[in-house]
């Protein structure tokens, strides 16, 4: 047998090897974001219908950008200010992340709810991917 042939096919196959753990690498990021993502997403319904009970008793409106709205065990909401949406952002204590809802009302009944990681300047606006199935 011609050693040639089998240092060729031996390369070949390496190199199909190689590019096979490069694609699980890159599937197991993405697996990991959109976990991520979703458990940041579920989070931030949660802490909104938790907004929602505590906006009966009280006025959020009057409140600066990045003003501490409420604090409960598990998470802190501020609010945000925004030139088209209404805002809340959160720090979740048990995510040790900062999450922010906005809200846009269009035309008719257009209504449209956004989900982002953000920062603790609660200005920067990473969408979140995730499943709400």
């Amino acid at each position: 047998m011609d050693w040639s042939l089998i240092l060729l096919i031996a390369l070949v196959g390496g190199f199909f090897l190689w590019r096979q753990s490069k694609n699980t690498e890159k599937a197991e990021a993405a697996r990991d974001r959109l976990k991520r993502d979703d458990r940041l997403y579920q989070a931030i319904k949660a802490g909104m219908r938790e907004y929602r009970w505590k906006e009966r008793d009280h006025d959020f409106w009057d409140a600066k950008h990045g003003q501490r709205l409420f604090e409960t065990a598990h998470l802190i909401a501020f609010h945000v200010d925004h030139f088209a949406e209404s805002r809340v952002g959160f720090f979740f204590k048990d995510l040790n992340e900062y999450g922010m809802y906005g809200a846009f009302a269009g035309n008719g009944d257009e209504f449209i709810e956004s989900y982002y990681r953000t920062d603790s300047t609660l200005k920067e606006e990473g969408m979140l991917l995730h499943d709400d199935a």
